[in-house]
């Protein structure tokens, strides 16, 4: 439901289980990506990956992607803890569309 509300297909949304390898993101959304999982497996940024992120964003940029992303796994570890349902009203405005998964 949030990947839609910012324009985000469902291919799109199925596409991010091979995010490095796919064609349907470019190398600023790889990068992003590429965050993304790092932060969520590792829970640190290299120098290196830094560095790439401050080349493509400002410092305001970086806090709020940070931010973004912190929040999402917050989210997902509590639904994961509670085990928690959707509700009838996204369910109903999901359907059947694909998953990201985190592992691969």
């Amino acid at each position: 439901m949030l990947g839609r509300s910012v324009g985000l297909t469902d291919e799109d949304m199925a596409a991010m289980a091979d995010w490095d390898t796919t064609p349907r993101f470019d190398a600023t959304d790889r990068l992003v990506l590429r965050y993304a999982e790092v932060l969520t497996r590792e829970n640190r940024v290299s120098d290196a990956l830094y560095a790439e992120l401050a080349a493509r964003f400002s410092r305001e940029e970086l806090l709020e992607l940070c931010m973004t992303v912190g929040l999402a796994a917050l989210v997902n570890r509590m639904h994961a803890t509670f085990r928690t349902d959707v509700d009838d009203s996204t369910s109903e405005q999901v359907g059947e569309a694909p998953f990201c998964p985190i592992g691969r």
